[in-house]
């Protein structure tokens, strides 16, 4: 048997493989989250964001969707009687020239508190300033609170309690690296666990709690820059607070990417990076790099040169998306050229060569919009590129040998969510 035929057999049969896994990722998807991870964030919950999402509309893929996630561990049961904070400004924040920087910013404010509080919607427009003070741009309509509201420029917007879809074995990470748990602080313990469990225990989706949402859909043509053509796009919301001169908001929270934070700074330098934009984070990349590099237990024990490969691939912390590509969304996937829309599964069972043999064979163009969705298997890719091989097999470095297998997986399923397969597309509260 020829060499050629060999590889071409190889490629089929993988290829069948992915496509059946694929289909079980479907039904397993994972994800992270940003819960409590500062003391000014466990004082004022309504301005906690723990989660962002970027993906196509289902329903018109002209369109996109942003949704944040704030105020987490509301209990079952209380979600309809939790209300956004109004004295908080929540924002997206949205480069589409390139150079890093918000270019359009999309706020809200909350007006009342209870059933019939509304928010106000500013944008997407231009910002008054940029960095981490804001004002508020130029008004784009009012939604009610718990409905789907219809604004000016086909925009649609939900705003109101939802299931929280982060599922994530919490209580077993806080025992590998338990500096992140706002519980044991000033003085964290060491740690008393040094692997995932099998099978994880999802801490949010057994106690049934709730967050609160901004789901807002929208013509993509709303986040394209002047030329007006789709392209890419980095986005990160914060919240912001009048903490000085009247009318003026400063940011006290910031989140992107899933999980960055909290896996790589320790607990006391999440307030300065949250009061920080993406583009003069003065922590975060060393931070990235020195947890890569430290040793076990105190870091993941890499070489320098995955550490600095995996400081690349997620500065600066902007969720990124190819507006021009169809979708659906694949976190990190423009970053990695699509191949981190692969399984994850299989990333890790095949060789480099295959791994570019069987992108080609598949043909597939949809891996390349990026961004994220409720069902993105976040928490598999960025463990994988901490503590597996992910990394070395998506080209980006040379394979050090220095993985810790049982830390790749938590090993949770997201079998106690229940996303809707309509707008808003996240979960009903609990």
């Amino acid at each position: 048997m020829t060499k050629r035929l060999v590889f071409n057999l190889f490629t089929a049969v993988v290829a069948v493989a992915i496509l059946v896994v694929a289909g079980l990722y479907g039904l397993h998807p994972a994800k992270s989250s940003d819960h409590q991870d500062s003391p000014a964030m466990v004082a004022r919950p309504g301005a906690d964001i723990t989660d962002v999402f970027l993906f196509p509309s289902r329903a018109d893929r002209g369109k996109v969707v942003l949704a944040m996630n704030v105020h987490p561990l509301i209990p079952a049961g209380m979600g309809p009687a939790t209300f956004f904070d109004p004295g908080v400004m929540y924002q997206f924040k949205i480069d589409n020239v390139g150079d890093r920087r918000e270019h359009l910013v999309l706020q809200f404010k909350a007006n009342g508190v209870g059933a019939n509080q509304t928010l106000t919607v500013y944008g997407p427009n231009k910002p008054n300033l940029m960095g981490t003070s804001s004002t508020w741009i130029a008004e784009t309509g009012t939604a009610s609170y718990n409905k789907v509201s219809e604004l000016p420029n086909g925009i649609k917007v939900f705003a109101g309690p939802a299931e929280d879809p982060f599922y994530f074995d919490l209580a077993q990470f806080f025992k590998i690296i338990p500096d992140r748990d706002f519980h044991n602080q000033p003085n964290p313990p060491p740690p008393s666990a040094d692997c995932f469990r099998k099978p994880g225990v999802d801490f949010l989706s057994t106690n049934g709690f709730n967050v609160l949402t901004l789901v807002v859909e929208m013509p993509r043509s709303l986040l394209t820059p002047a030329d007006g053509k789709p392209g890419r796009i980095g986005v990160w919301a914060t919240t912001s607070v009048v903490e000085g001169t009247p009318g003026v908001y400063t940011q006290i929270e910031r989140l992107a990417r899933p999980a960055i934070k909290e896996a790589f700074e320790m607990f006391k330098s999440h307030d300065r990076t949250n009061r920080s934009s993406p583009y003069d984070d003065p922590l975060l990349p060393n931070d990235i790099y020195k947890f890569m590099t430290d040793p076990r237990p105190a870091g993941a024990g890499r070489s320098p040169e995955v550490g600095k490969a995996v400081e690349g691939l997620l500065i600066p912390d902007e969720m990124i998306a190819d507006l021009s590509a169809p979708g659906p969304a694949r976190y990190l996937a423009v970053e990695t050229r699509g191949k981190s829309g692969l399984p994850i599964s299989v990333i890790r069972l095949v060789p480099n060569f295959g791994i570019y043999g069987i992108k080609k064979a598949l043909g597939d163009p949809y891996r390349h919009f990026g961004g994220r969705d409720f069902a993105s298997p976040v928490i598999d890719i960025d463990l994988g590129a901490i503590f597996g091989s992910l990394v070395p097999k998506l080209g980006l470095a040379t394979e050090d040998h220095h993985e810790t297998a049982c830390l790749t997986s938590d090993n949770v399923t997201p079998a106690g969510k229940h996303f809707r397969p309509d707008f808003p597309y996240i979960g009903e509260p609990r």
